[in-house]
């Protein structure tokens, strides 16, 4: 009798299914397989650092992948972890917003420059069934308010346009389609400010 049940038990684990449609945590099948895939994906010397030797982080970079039907390896790639938070990149931010399907096209960028033709401003907009949909303007005046311009190392001051075309995005995101986000902010939202609380 215990060698059958030993028998019905490896068969289970050799036939073990996984339906990822309600994640990877949805039977234990599925967190199982997952977890296999963890594993693997730790062992590789081609994951970001923050994978590497690191099964709960890689099983978390699976969730998102799965969330967002994508491969793994392309979140891990694009999720930073700042101040122990996990981030996105916000150039992988505006990729899921322009592959959402959500939009009838893909972001764009509504920029102005200041009287010396400077970048002075930004706003992502887009539309949803012929609607405009408007994001936050960002401009450099808020910037230097927010303490953004003043940080060590900063981006603002050398690469001010990308900067607000980046913060604009993230504006977006979390205005307009707050799903994408995964209650995530943008890795250069985590460098500008201390969300330490």
């Amino acid at each position: 009798m215990a060698e059958e049940e030993k028998k019905e038990v490896a068969t289970q684990r050799v036939n073990m299914v996984a339906d990822f449609s309600n994640g990877i945590y949805g039977s234990s099948d599925s967190f199982n397989l997952a977890y296999q895939m963890a594993k693997g994906l730790s062992q590789s010397t081609i994951v970001p650092q923050n994978f590497q030797r690191n099964e709960a982080n890689c099983l978390i970079a699976i969730s998102q992948a799965r969330k967002f039907d994508i491969d793994p390896l392309t979140v891990m790639q694009n999720l930073y972890v700042i101040q122990g938070r996990p981030s996105w990149k916000s150039s992988f931010l505006i990729a899921m917003i322009n592959n959402s399907n959500k939009f009838d096209f893909e972001l764009q960028f509504e920029e102005k420059t200041d009287k010396d033709g400077n970048p002075y401003s930004c706003r992502c907009w887009t539309e949803k069934n012929g609607r405009r949909v408007d994001g936050i303007e960002v401009t450099m005046d808020m910037a230097d308010a927010e303490g953004w311009t003043k940080k060590n190392g900063t981006k603002w001051k050398t690469l001010p346009a990308l900067m607000l075309r980046y913060r604009a995005a993230s504006f977006f995101a979390n205005l307009n389609c707050p799903e994408l986000t995964s209650g995530m902010y943008t890795k250069e939202e985590m460098m500008d400010n201390d969300f330490s609380n």
